[in-house]
């Protein structure tokens, strides 16, 4: 699925399908050789060089990567976001019903993806993103583009008391004593609140759309999921 960031041609974003194989990487090296298998045919489907393409290993945390030509081909262990400013260079991380969120700053020509699963995002891995930008590359929260990827929508992220009570009240749905969050409305408030103005959401829900893997509906063992991706050409 490729997502468009508008008026910037330039720029390569989109997300894995179920069809394309799973993507999850687990953390560990070396990379499991089916996941590599499917994330090289992937990529080259693509047009993208798997050795132009650096991959985050996700771990739901908060730690930013900034990375240039070196890390080129590389999978970066604890790493749920990835930066850089060198036109070519691939970045990725893997979702499954979380959100892949997508940066691109246009005036300092650099971009950014974030996994931000429910952890990631109460613990400040966006806010983190948009320090990182402005610290390395000068960044203005206001230049920012944003897409927030497909995910879970509020309609299936049933929570319980405890996980709700670290979100933003305005960003739960209680509907017949249950707790429902709405994700994309707690990263937009994250964002705005930090000067970010350029924002838009995809509206494709993973659990309803059987494209996409579902940790939620598909409770597969191990997990299976997808890869978001981002470059500049």
């Amino acid at each position: 699925m490729r997502l468009l960031f508008n008026e910037y041609p330039e720029i390569m974003a989109g997300l894995s399908e179920r069809s394309d194989g799973s993507m999850v990487w687990w953390n560990r090296l070396p990379v499991d050789e089916a996941v590599r298998g499917n994330r090289e045919r992937y990529f080259r489907g693509l047009g993208i060089s798997p050795e132009r393409v650096v991959a985050g290993g996700l771990v739901s945390g908060v730690r930013v990567a900034v990375v240039s030509e070196k890390e080129a081909g590389e999978y970066l262990l604890n790493t749920d976001a990835l930066l850089t400013n060198i036109p070519g260079l691939f970045l990725t991380v893997t979702a499954s019903d979380c959100l892949p969120v997508y940066f691109y700053d246009m005036k300092m020509r650099c971009l950014g993806i974030a996994h931000a699963g429910w952890r990631g995002l109460v613990n400040g891995i966006l806010e983190k993103v948009v320090f990182e930008f402005n610290n390395s590359f000068g960044s203005e929260a206001a230049d920012l583009r944003i897409i927030i990827g497909p995910h879970i929508k509020s309609c299936h992220y049933e929570v319980g008391e405890d996980v709700a009570a670290q979100f933003s009240g305005q960003n739960l749905e209680r509907r017949n004593g249950r707790i429902y969050v709405k994700l994309a409305d707690e990263v937009e408030s994250r964002l705005r609140a930090l000067g970010v103005k350029h924002i838009s959401v995809s509206p494709v829900c993973t659990y309803e759309d059987k494209r996409f893997y579902s940790a939620r509906r598909d409770k597969s063992e191990p997990l299976k999921g997808m890869a978001a991706y981002l470059g500049a050409t």
